[in-house]
């Protein structure tokens, strides 16, 4: 067992890395030739982008998780798989065919349908400073609303090249740290691939990117995440790691006053001006994360993704200190 574990949190993940690397290659060059292309609206001339490219993390990691699965026969990494492909799907079929602001939301609640059906959640939530917690009633309901506020985040702050990588791979390496701190051995094998697949596309994806995630990458991502919260009660802890996410669905959110495209704001947030970005001055324009930031100052885009990854790093170090504080 233990020559299987470590086959499962050395190997793989490098098995993971370098097949992520090497799609991207072909990967980028068919969806160039399908036309799957987007504009870079935060470069000059708005160069087209290949966009999906987080189609290669999907194919990985079906192929690693489930080798994880076979090697270690826990039934936890396959309903966490199931749940990020559901999102990951939806994804797919929006970079595709444009579900909207309001059935896209709605249709990754289905990503909590694998855990309620194989009841793989604890209705006990740890929670700092409280010896114990009881949701029975309420939990299952929070099941889905979990998967679709993770997927749809994820997918909310994905505005500039790097954004998706930069944010959430200290999130995964927070949760890895905590998984030893909580004993939680078995969740390290499925951190550790992900976070190895994350950070090869970033390779692809940093200033100036060769390929967008795309909605198919985002979704996958975040559905795992939401998934891997619940499964193994990190639930408090990875909502204090997205800590960036939810300002900046809170602000969205309160200033839009509802659920939307972002190909339907025609006021936009930030506004490019001799390569540098600044917040825009339009008070009909969604008050963004990003348009925050840039109210100190005009930023280059890759100096914004260098805000947003240590803005990730401070609230991972908080994820971490309330996995101490739930133990007191």
């Amino acid at each position: 067992m233990d020559a299987i574990y470590i086959v499962s949190t050395v190997l793989l993940p490098f098995l993971s890395f370098f097949l992520v690397y090497l799609l991207m290659p072909p990967l980028i060059k068919f969806l160039k030739s399908k036309g799957k292309v987007g504009k870079d609206i935060h470069k000059q001339n708005q160069p087209e982008i290949t966009d999906m490219g987080g189609i290669s993390i999907l194919i990985t990691l079906t192929i690693v998780i489930l080798m994880l699965y076979f090697l270690l026969h826990l039934n936890y990494y396959l309903v966490i798989f199931i749940s990020g492909l559901i999102t990951g799907i939806i994804g797919l079929l929006d970079d595709l065919y444009n579900l909207g602001g309001k059935l896209k939301p709605a249709l990754t609640l289905l990503g909590g349908a694998p855990i309620l059906i194989t009841l793989s959640y604890n209705p006990h939530p740890a929670l700092p400073f409280l010896p114990s917690t009881s949701l029975i009633i309420l939990y299952p309901i929070l099941v889905p609303i979990g998967i679709a506020i993770t997927s749809n985040a994820v997918n909310m702050l994905d505005v500039i090249n790097g954004a998706t990588p930069l944010l959430t791979m200290p999130i995964f390496t927070s949760l890895i740290i905590v998984s030893l701190i909580e004993n939680k051995y078995n969740a390290i094998p499925i951190l550790v691939v992900i976070l190895a697949s994350l950070l090869a596309f970033y390779f692809y994806n940093k200033y100036p990117a060769k390929t967008f995630m795309g909605n198919i990458g985002d979704f996958f991502i975040g559905g795992l995440l939401g998934a891997i919260a619940i499964v193994f009660r990190f639930e408090t802890v990875v909502l204090v790691a997205m800590l960036p996410y939810i300002m900046h669905g809170f602000y969205v959110l309160s200033s839009v006053g509802r659920l939307f495209e972002r190909r339907e704001i025609k006021n936009k947030p930030v506004i490019l001006k001799d390569g540098l970005l600044y917040p825009s001055d339009d008070p009909k324009a969604p008050i963004t994360l990003m348009r925050l930031i840039l109210s100190a100052g005009p930023l280059q885009e890759k100096e914004v993704a260098k805000v947003f990854f240590f803005m990730s790093c401070i609230s991972s170090i908080l994820a971490i200190i309330t996995s101490f504080l739930t133990k007191i």
